[in-house]
């Protein structure tokens, strides 16, 4: 054989094994199966109406101080379920992943997920298809779609409902789009979630405490949920606070976590995300309301 032909077919040969290599190293990890989360903080420090470390807007400021913890004992909110993206961070997230495939190409054609909390279920399109238009209905699950970077899963979802992101009033409106980028480490499954919101948010919102571990015995208990009226809040009645009449602990100046958490810093931007802010922090006067032995959820006003 020419010896030029043996150098040719040696060349293509090593491209197309270091091709097939770099595929595996690339490969896409498994993200289904069973999944126990592991603990996290979800809320804060706790006190109601605190926004620290969260980038809201003025706009977003206003729309968290006239929500009142009445909305809760309303009939209509007995089984309104809790959005997708909320129930992840929430502790009730035990969760099943499984995929549909394509059973000529082998290929993913969508995931799909199912949570412990409320029941709640997400599809995750991975073949190629558009987002809908903007009218299209907005959900609690939304519309998401998927694409592997290496091995590490990055959704991005649009027609989100309009929801908390915290159980004390933060919202996030029905513009918003959440990305997340799933990542399994070998027993573990983290995903990070970053909220973009034009209305509501000043910044970006990045979430990165969820984290599960998978556990193949593991029993996601159905949650049946059935309306029914508990409290004397007539139906059709929404409690609400007019803006800058909120009677959340968070929103009293004279009232302070166990930390000593200032006023100013509890309501909320961009600014309070960053390290640097803690130095500012220490320039703010201490609430008057400030007592040692308090646990931090708002009572305690005495010195």
């Amino acid at each position: 054989m020419n010896p030029s032909r043996i150098v040719l077919r040696l060349s293509l040969f090593l491209v197309v094994a270091v091709t097939l290599a770099g595929h595996t190293i690339l490969a896409q990890s498994d993200i289904t199966g069973f999944w126990r989360p592991q603990p996290r903080n979800q809320d804060g420090s706790g006190m109601i109406g605190d926004y620290a470390g969260v980038p809201i807007s003025a706009s977003g400021r206003w729309r968290a101080e006239t929500w009142s913890p009445d909305d809760y004992d309303l009939a209509e909110y007995a089984c309104r379920p809790h959005a997708w993206d909320y129930s992840l961070e929430g502790p009730l997230s035990q969760m099943r992943v499984w995929s549909d495939v394509d059973p000529a190409t082998q290929k993913v054609l969508a995931y799909h997920g199912h949570l412990n909390q409320q029941e709640q279920e997400t599809t995750i399109w991975m073949d190629g298809r558009p987002h809908p238009p903007a009218n299209v209905l907005h959900t609690w699950s939304g519309f998401t779609t998927g694409e592997w970077e290496g091995d590490v899963l990055v959704t991005t979802t649009t027609h989100l409902k309009e929801t908390y992101i915290r159980r004390s009033g933060l919202m996030r409106s029905d513009r918003s789009i959440v990305r997340s980028r799933w990542r399994r480490m070998g027993d573990y499954l983290q995903i990070t979630s970053i909220l973009y919101d034009p209305i509501l948010m000043s910044e970006p919102y990045i979430r990165t405490t969820m984290t599960w571990a998978e556990d193949p015995t593991l029993v996601v208990a159905p949650y049946p949920c059935e309306e029914a009226t508990e409290v004397a809040v007539p139906r059709g009645e929404v409690r609400h606070f007019l803006p800058g009449q909120s009677l959340l602990p968070g929103l009293n100046p004279k009232l302070t976590d166990r930390f000593g958490t200032p006023y100013e810093a509890r309501l909320g931007g961009a600014e309070t995300m960053l390290p640097e802010y803690i130095a500012k922090m220490k320039t703010f006067p201490r609430p008057e309301g400030l007592k040692r032995g308090d646990l931090g959820r708002g009572g305690g006003g005495g010195n």
